[in-house]
């Protein structure tokens, strides 16, 4: 590669650096105010070449699921972006072409968002990675997290199921099937969950799979729900794949969907019109939350899915895991 740590820097990030808090990336770290009555909200995600892109990604692709999956956490807890470190896991096969593309999505997202690169670190990798670290603010009375939903709740999904699945599967053969943008430019909804801060109880983002990340909500407010599975929306992708329950069962688990699940109370449940047409983005109920059901303990705090006859899906896995 021609040009070393410090050309690479200066040539494509520097210019997308031109921010107070970056300070020129001429120091150490970036330095950042919060406003009185806020509080920071930070996240971070790593995407592995070959574990969560495809190791012939494009370089635009690469940056936009990264960028993309790491401001779904923020909006996940209803904060607003204010800036990002970015680590370069720099692998042999990355180019100036791959550069390229990288800095000029990245550079197009950071505007869609409203998000400033503060910085980050270059190194060399023998598999390549992508590490980004986002920063957010959030009123104090108003983030959301996963730890508040009680039973009688309401739980919404926005958006499909599904589509980050099978548009790996379209980006894996070379089809252009319609949830291929899916996988490849994730959109976070920061807008929801900003319109979602104070009026729901819990929430997450849905990365792992939709089954998984319910699971994490239930263990953290220490109830169960109940998801009516013919209720989970799906794109005219999802409906043509799901042939049986088996391709039902694969959607809810398969992940990369970077929708948001939510929980809310019957008092709050009025005003989700409103904010669906604020966000732009479909909601739907799937279910409600239901008291720590009386079976074995793994199946204490978790979203059972139930078929229209009542009976409950099992599910082989509840999403994807590293380990």
């Amino acid at each position: 590669m021609p040009m070393d740590e410090f050309d690479l820097i200066a040539h494509y990030l520097t210019p997308l650096a031109a921010n107070k808090a970056a300070r020129g990336l001429a120091d150490d770290a970036a330095v950042f105010e919060i406003p009185e009555g806020y509080q920071g909200v930070v996240s971070t995600d790593a995407l592995v070449s070959g574990v969560h892109f495809p190791e012939a990604a494009s370089g635009d692709i690469v940056a936009q699921r990264a960028l993309g999956s790491a401001l779904s956490d923020l909006a996940a807890m209803g904060a607003t972006p204010t800036g990002c470190l970015l680590t370069w896991g720099i692998g042999p096969d990355w180019d100036s072409a791959f550069f390229d593309q990288f800095a000029a999505a990245l550079g197009a997202g950071l505007d869609t968002y409203k998000v400033a690169l503060w910085g980050g670190d270059t190194v060399r990798a023998p598999t390549p990675f992508i590490s980004v670290c986002v920063h957010g603010i959030g009123r104090k009375s108003d983030l959301l997290s996963r730890s508040g939903a009680r039973a009688g709740d309401a739980v919404y999904v926005s958006g499909t199921i599904g589509d980050g699945f099978l548009g790996l599967q379209d980006f894996a053969t070379g089809a252009n099937g319609a949830a291929r943008a899916a996988y490849e430019r994730p959109v976070p909804q920061l807008a929801l969950g900003q319109a979602l801060a104070g009026v729901a109880s819990a929430c997450i983002d849905v990365s792992d799979g939709l089954a998984g990340d319910l699971d994490h909500i239930c263990r953290a407010s220490g109830v169960a729900m109940e998801i009516e599975a013919s209720a989970v929306p799906l794109s005219a992708a999802g409906v043509a794949y799901v042939q049986d329950a088996a391709g039902l069962q694969t959607l809810v688990t398969g992940g990369d969907d970077y929708q948001l699940a939510f929980s809310v109370s019957a008092d709050n449940a009025g005003k989700l019109d409103a904010i669906a047409r604020t966000a732009n983005v479909a909601l739907t109920r799937i279910g409600t939350v239901i008291g720590t059901p009386r079976q074995s303990p793994t199946e204490a705090f978790s979203a059972r899915f139930v078929d229209a006859d009542g009976g409950q899906m099992r599910l082989e896995k509840r999403g994807y895991t590293h380990f």
